[in-house]
Order: structure tokens, then sequence, then C-alpha cells
């Protein structure tokens, strides 16, 4: 993939071939979420929007996904250790309602209640996330009585 940036394929191309085959073998641990904002626990456990999205720009310190895969493949070369622990470091998202993230706007850290990394929560399926009753619907009730919203 570094060769064939350097020989002018198209960039766009080369991204998402790249992710494609990283993806492949991440299978459930690809855009893992690691946050989920108030707003998507309320409006998905009252079952007013049962239609979450995860986001890769919701932090301010994570790289939009094609800027880190080029970052990747055409910047200074790195050992395997430390670029995938860069890929998957800006590949986590955070899980928010379509609303929220056709925003824009970046949640605040007090609107982001914090995912167990060691549940297996949230595991992705296709272009969503897993949601089962039992194990992630149930933890979402917890945090909504944990942190009285309403």
């Amino acid at each position: 993939m570094r060769k064939m940036s350097k020989a002018g394929f198209p960039r766009r191309g080369i991204q998402r071939s790249f992710e494609e085959m990283i993806y492949s073998f991440m299978g459930k641990n690809a855009w893992k979420p690691t946050h989920i904002t108030r707003d998507a626990l309320k409006e998905y456990v009252t079952g007013i929007n049962t239609k979450i999205q995860r986001a890769h720009g919701a932090y301010k310190d994570r790289m939009d996904r094609f800027d880190r895969t080029l970052c990747i493949l055409e910047g200074e070369e790195m050992c395997f250790e430390d670029w995938w622990k860069f890929f998957t470091y800006h590949d986590k998202t955070v899980l928010m309602t379509r609303k929220e993230h056709g925003s824009g706007e970046k949640p605040t850290s007090v609107n982001l209640i914090k995912i167990p990394a060691d549940r297996g929560l949230f595991e992705s399926s296709g272009f969503t996330a897993r949601i089962r009753k039992t194990v992630e619907l149930s933890w979402m009730k917890e945090q909504i009585e944990k942190y009285s919203i309403s």
C-alpha cells in the first residue's frame, strides 16, 4: 500500500483497500465504541430513537479515518506495534444519535458515559453496533438509573 501511494494510485482507493484488509480480521472489534452520549442512552432506552450511530470524529484528539490511514501509509514508516496502536486508538468511536452526529459538534466529557472495555459491549455488526436486550440494553438501563438521566 505504501508503494501504491508513492506510485500515484488514488489515495481514497488506497485508504479503503487498507481498511478493508484490516477490518476483515478485526471483525467485531472494529470501530469499537468507548463512550455513549446521554441523549443516545435516553432515546434508545425509552424507544424514542433506536438508531444509534458510531462516530469516529467525536473526540478532538482522534483523527479522521482517511487522515489516520494515510498517516500510516504516507508518513514515516513505523514498526507494526506502533502503527497498530495508532490505528486502533484512532479507530475507536462514540455512540450517539443521528442528530448529534449530524451536528458536527463534539460531545463534551460531561455528556459522555464510558463503556467498560472488558465486557464485550456494542460489538461491531456490519455498519452498526450490536445491541442485545439482555446485555447492552440491560447495561444502558443501569446507566440511566446510575446517572439519573430522564
